[in-house]
C-alpha cells in the first residue's frame, strides 16, 4: 500500500478528488512544522505501515529559474532505489529540499536561505516526516510543487496567511490586513492564483507517479 501524507485540506484536495481508490491512501495530518511528525506517529500506531509514504505538498522556491506549479522530487529525503524510477520523467524537478520551522515570507529571506543551503526549495514538512519514516524502515519520496517564487514577497503576513491552529487564513486578521494595506490585494489574488495552479499540478504529479512505484 502506498500513503501519500499531506499537511494541509487544501494541497489535497485536488489529488483527492481525482483519485481512484485502491491506487492509494490519502493521509490528511491536518498541522505544519514539526508537529506533523507526531501526528504521523499517531497515524502509524493505528494503521499498518505502508510499503511507501509520499510526503506531498507546496513548496517556495529558493533559486531562480523556478516556475509556478513546477514538481520537484526531493533528492535529499527520498529513498535511492525509488528516486532511481522518478529520475527519467521529463516533466519533473529533480531538486534539494530545506525544511523551515516556518514560512519564508521575504525575497531577501528566500534568496538567503537558498545560499546557505543550496536547497532549490523550502517546504515545513519533509524532514520530520522523514526522520518518523527512517526510523522506522518506511521507503519515502518527498515531492513537492512550486506555490511561491524566490523573487515574491509574501503578500500577507505568514501568521495571517496560515493560522497556526486552524492551518487556514485568519479571516479577521486578513481583513484588518487588507484595511489597513489595500496594495496588498492584488499581490494576494496571484498568491490564491499560485496556489490552484500548484494544486492542479500537484494532483496531476502524484497520479503520474503512483504507477511508478508500483
Amino acid at each position: 500500500m502506498i500513503a501519500i501524507a499531506f499537511a494541509l485540506e487544501f494541497e489535497s484536495a485536488a489529488f483527492r478528488a481525482k483519485l481512484k481508490a485502491p491506487q492509494a491512501e490519502t493521509w490528511l495530518l491536518g498541522c505544519t512544522g514539526e508537529r506533523t511528525a507526531k501526528a504521523l506517529e499517531k497515524k502509524l500506531s493505528t494503521t499498518a505501515a505502508p510499503d511507501v509514504l509520499i510526503s506531498a505538498g507546496f513548496a517556495g522556491a529558493l533559486q531562480p529559474g523556478a516556475k509556478i506549479g513546477e514538481i520537484v522530487v526531493a533528492t535529499n529525503f527520498t529513498t535511492p532505489s525509488i528516486l532511481a524510477k522518478l529520475d527519467s520523467h521529463p516533466g519533473w524537478r529533480l531538486g534539494s529540499l530545506h525544511t523551515s520551522p516556518c514560512i519564508v515570507e521575504s525575497h531577501a529571506a528566500k534568496q538567503a536561505l537558498g545560499l546557505e543551503t543550496g536547497a532549490f526549495i523550502a517546504d515545513m514538512e519533509t524532514a520530520y516526516l522523514h526522520a518518523v519514516c527512517h526510523q522506522r524502515g518506511i521507503p519515502f519520496v518527498s515531492v513537492r510543487t512550486i506555490s511561491d517564487l524566490m523573487e515574491e514577497d509574501m503578500p500577507v503576513p505568514a501568521h495571517i496567511l496560515l493560522d497556526p491552529v486552524t492551518t487556514r487564513p485568519n479571516p479577521m486578521a486578513l481583513f484588518r490586513h487588507f484595511i489597513a494595506r489595500p496594495d496588498t490585494v492584488p499581490a494576494f489574488g496571484r498568491l490564491l492564483a499560485n496556489a490552484k495552479t500548484a494544486q492542479q499540478t500537484l494532483a496531476k504529479g502524484l497520479l503520474e507517479m503512483l504507477p511508478l512505484l508500483r
